[in-house]
């Protein structure tokens, strides 16, 4: 009698492994999904010194992160303006482009129409130079979500 629970513990052990094995396959199938904009990297704005604009035909998505300039390790004040665009939920994403630096997103809270804040952080790192890619994801009332990507450069000192 042992053996044949021995043997029916294995099967379903074995069973489970598999289904669990599939379903992690089915999910690497996925394609990105048609309610996600994309909108292009905007390199040409140095976030340590100003607020960040991005505009994409009459929508316009503004970023300011301070203090100035901005610091490691220490919080961030986030503020975001969109014009033209009618959000439901916006959050802000940091990552390490030239070292992974863990999960970075804070969801920014809507103070009136259109202009939402928040705080959040840059890890430190013992790369001398790091870059940085700060992604604003604005999910629209109408279901299809935007992302507004910008970079960033921080020196350790």
């Amino acid at each position: 009698m042992k053996k044949q629970t021995r043997n029916t513990i294995l099967t379903l052990f074995l069973s489970a492994f598999t289904l669990i094995g599939f379903i992690s396959l089915i999910g690497c199938d996925k394609s990105p999904s048609e309610d996600v904009e994309l909108w292009p990297l905007l390199k040409d704005c140095d976030l340590h010194s100003q607020t960040c604009e991005s505009t994409q035909g009459d929508a316009k998505v503004s970023l300011k992160i301070s203090p100035h300039p901005i610091p490691i390790a220490k919080p961030l004040g986030i503020e975001l303006a969109l014009e033209n665009l009618d959000a439901e939920k916006v959050e802000l994403d940091i990552s390490g482009v030239n070292m992974y630096m863990g999960y970075n997103r804070v969801t920014l809270l809507p103070i009136n129409d259109g202009h939402f804040v928040g705080t959040s952080m840059l890890a430190f790192c013992t790369n001398q130079m790091m870059e940085w890619q700060i992604t604003l994801i604005v999910h629209l009332t109408n279901g299809k979500q935007l992302q507004v990507p910008y970079t960033l450069e921080t020196v350790n000192r």
